[in-house]
């Protein structure tokens, strides 16, 4: 038993008789992992809203609402709406003793949920200040994949358009895989603009995916999520995320340098979230050469990503996210939490290279006023050695680009410089952040040339060596570091307490 655990069922007991305490701890329901009483006294935190999970059941009548526990707290105040502006309570003000609640669910349907974290009189802690806000729809069409298919033999079975148009609503198509189980995939799918997920509910069993073909991978002119999957890519040539070659959605005819250009721009998200991904050969993200994709919004958290980039990848002379044929770019590209790692002979030009058309172009046609890179937390090994970390023609040096680079572990990365090439070679930048970054050479030593110090102004880098247990095996735990005390890199590499 926890010690604050302890603590807590102590000062309970001096309030009650010998007896009722006894009666009430064999009957409580409360088990080792969800009662988390601390010392008493002090005002509950407020339940985190970022934690909140919905889970349908299988045959989708209900929903199950999660959210992780608040330290000292035994009960929360829920209350749960129904339409999109709240037009009916499902729940009101309900006292719930765990972090949980069941409830019916209706198809196509919005729903929101406000959690409090409720007193505690036996500790004397006063309930939480703030409520947390959670909305989710029912716009979504659940089919689980039965274990064993190849996606592109069940896609041509039943394809997407069928499952997602349900009494004539357009619906999200959330393809379940089974925890732990192998799929394949033996060419290319494009889900055109449909808003689609492949994901599995175990992010400690992963189901296994094999892109099993020289051309498998992902198209899209829509939304795609990929979540907790384990992805084989070692036979595969062929971008891993690409835009539609033949886009599903109308383009916007934009004059430029006096000629016609279709802007084709993707405003939903396409998101990697808890994936394990081996073996691309080819770039992460490709325009598929179309004049010109813009995706809004990519954001990979949570991922670890082995590039086996060979000597003779399409990807050489371009970049692992690359916009730059069909001269469009990533308005918001965000990658956090993730480890990168090139175990291939191959040594890709850029990381990011995109093309030339910028703000001027796309504020007016697209309404875009700005745009962003972030890496956050993340580890990069020998990832462009002698290349450059960024290519940007048409955003570089603008005030309207916001450029973040925070807490992260570059080895043996854009032998010319991370910060100056993640700059495009633009000093002076007021809409830059650099944080905690570690910049470490091949040989050991670190970069204290003009290449960083000249673009990350910060003065937090760090000189230490980060000591990665064993990376050509893949493990880049840390030790006995400033970047361990700081906690940077990706934060599954940290030392366990």
């Amino acid at each position: 038993m926890k010690k604050n655990h302890l603590l807590a069922t102590m000062k309970t007991c001096l309030l009650m008789t010998a007896g009722l305490f006894l009666a009430s701890c064999a009957q409580d329901g409360f088990d080792e992992e969800t009662f988390t009483g601390t010392y008493g006294g002090y005002q509950l935190a407020t339940p985190d809203a970022s934690s909140v999970k919905v889970k349908s059941s299988s045959d989708k009548t209900e929903q199950t609402i999660t959210w992780n526990t608040v330290s000292g707290a035994i009960s929360y105040v829920v209350s749960i709406y129904e339409g999109e502006n709240k037009e009916n309570v499902v729940v009101k003000d309900k006292l719930v003793r765990r972090a949980s609640i069941t409830i019916p669910r209706k198809a196509r349907s919005y729903y929101s949920i406000e959690i409090q974290t409720a007193y505690n009189e036996a500790e004397d802690n006063a309930a939480s200040e703030g409520k947390a806000s959670y909305s989710w729809d029912t716009f979504i069409v659940e089919i689980d994949l039965p274990a064993g298919v190849d996606l592109v033999n069940y896609l041509d079975e039943h394809p997407t358009a069928n499952d997602a148009m349900v009494d004539g609503a357009l619906c999200a198509v959330s393809y379940n895989l089974t925890a732990g189980a192998n799929y394949t995939m033996g060419g290319m799918v494009d889900f055109g603009a449909y808003n689609v997920t492949l994901t599995c509910d175990d992010p400690t069993n992963k189901a296994k995916l094999l892109l099993s073909e020289e051309k498998s991978g992902f198209e899209t002119s829509g939304a795609l999520v990929l979540e907790n999957l384990y992805i084989d890519g070692f036979d595969s040539k062929a971008a891993f995320i690409a835009m539609s070659e033949k886009p599903a959605i109308e383009p916007i005819i934009v004059n430029a340098w006096g000629a016609d250009y279709n802007f084709y721009c993707d405003r939903d998200d396409i998101e990697v979230r808890g994936c394990e991904i081996h073996g691309l050969t080819s770039y992460f993200f490709y325009d598929n050469q179309v004049s010109c994709w813009f995706p809004t919004t990519l954001t990979i958290d949570d991922c670890i990503v082995e590039f086996a980039t060979p000597s003779d990848s399409k990807a050489l002379n371009g970049g692992y996210f690359w916009t730059n044929k069909g001269s469009g770019y990533i308005r918001n590209l965000t990658i956090t939490n993730s480890t990168f790692y090139n175990t291939g002979e191959g040594d890709v030009k850029y990381f990011v290279q995109y093309g030339g058309f910028g703000w001027s172009q796309t504020n007016e046609s697209l309404g875009w006023a700005d745009n962003t890179i972030t890496y956050d937390h993340c580890t990069f090994y020998h990832v462009c050695s002698n290349g450059q970390w960024g290519n940007y023609n048409g955003i570089a040096g603008k005030s309207t680009s916001f450029w973040n680079m925070t807490n992260c572990i570059f080895f043996d990365c854009s032998s010319s410089g991370v910060p100056r090439r993640f700059l495009a070679g633009k000093q002076n930048q007021a809409t830059a952040t650099f944080l905690n970054n570690t910049y470490q050479k091949k040989d050991g030593s670190f970069d204290t040339s003009n290449n960083v110090y000249s673009y990350d102004i910060s003065g937090t880098d760090i000189q230490e060596s980060p000591n990665f247990k064993n990376p050509s095996a893949g493990d880049f735990s840390i030790s006995g570091s400033k970047q361990a005390t700081l906690g940077t890199g990706d934060p599954r590499w940290l030392p366990k307490e």
